[in-house]
């Protein structure tokens, strides 16, 4: 049976299948400004703690309740500017009574603790079993396009622009990969702490995180890092399949006539990905099956 259906106004194809709904955004309550992740993963039992600090600019006055999406999310405690906020969960979304309305452009902090065990989408846990003894052991998440609300409590679709940050505790010797500038590293016993700032505004599915004992192949265009990260002893595969990306990166610079705006451009080739790749800002995620 087709489902080809036209315009009888204009004679132009439409693409709505049957029974398609309507897709709104949902209420603005304001501009999220910034995102700030601060994550300790436990990779052994695909699960992991930490907080979610949201900086939001309120439209208007008054408003005494947000609503987050957050889809199997554990919430323990929800807090603006050090004060506990009243809270309710149905699993899905997250409902906050603020004790203070909002007054318009003055922003608030809401800071979100909660803990995530093995999770369903959002955040993938990889790592070796009795069928696959060779696979390696990973963590990276993939958002597009409303899929961040199964790792972390946010405002979950495109039309919120914000910064972001992600700060991560994982077991040595793994790294973390995530948007943005590497601003900071610290070693605490057998953990490493990573900590990425992405200071241009992007939508909270582009937010990305890519953890594993990856081989770091270094690059450069024009002085920012061009890097590629994958399985240690593949690194002649990366070479040969992605050595090329900073030739590429100056031709699309003098195509669109100006050159590429962030401070590196990171491409992560993980086993098991959904898709072929996904373009998180300055961070590209792959399928290992690129590698040739």
């Amino acid at each position: 049976m087709s489902h080809t259906y036209f315009d009888t106004e204009k004679r132009h194809r439409s693409f709505e299948l049957p029974g398609a709904k309507p897709h709104y955004n949902p209420d603005r309550p304001g501009q999220v400004e910034h995102i700030f992740l601060d994550l300790n993963l436990d990779i052994p039992n695909s699960s992991y703690n930490g907080t979610c600090t949201i900086r939001l600019k309120p439209i208007c006055n008054g408003i005494d309740r947000l609503t987050l999406d957050a889809v199997n999310l554990n919430i323990q405690s929800v807090q603006v500017a050090n004060t506990p906020q009243t809270f309710d969960y149905d699993g899905s979304q997250l409902h906050v009574q603020l004790s203070s309305p909002t007054e318009a452009g003055k922003s608030i902090e809401i800071a979100i603790a909660y803990s995530v065990e093995k999770p369903q989408r959002g955040i993938y846990f990889i790592s070796p079993d009795k069928h696959y003894p060779n696979k390696p052991t990973q963590v990276w998440t993939q958002g597009e396009d409303e899929d961040s609300r199964f790792w972390f409590p946010c405002f979950d679709y495109p039309g919120q622009l914000a910064t972001s940050e992600i700060r991560v505790r994982v077991p040595k010797p793994f790294i973390a990969i995530s948007n943005g500038r590497l601003i900071h590293t610290e070693e605490d016993g057998d953990d490493k702490i990573f900590h990425w700032s992405q200071e241009q505004v992007h939508p909270s599915y582009l937010m990305t995180l890519a953890v594993g004992d990856f081989a770091e192949i270094q690059d450069e265009w024009n002085g920012k890092p061009v890097t590629y990260y994958v399985e240690k002893g593949r690194e002649e595969d990366a070479r040969r399949s992605m050595g090329k990306t900073p030739r590429m990166v100056e031709f699309f610079s003098q195509k669109y006539g100006y050159p590429y705006a962030f401070p590196k451009y990171a491409q992560v080739c993980v086993d098991d990905f959904i898709f072929g790749g996904m373009e998180n800002t300055s961070t590209t995620l792959l399928t290992d099956r690129c590698l040739l």
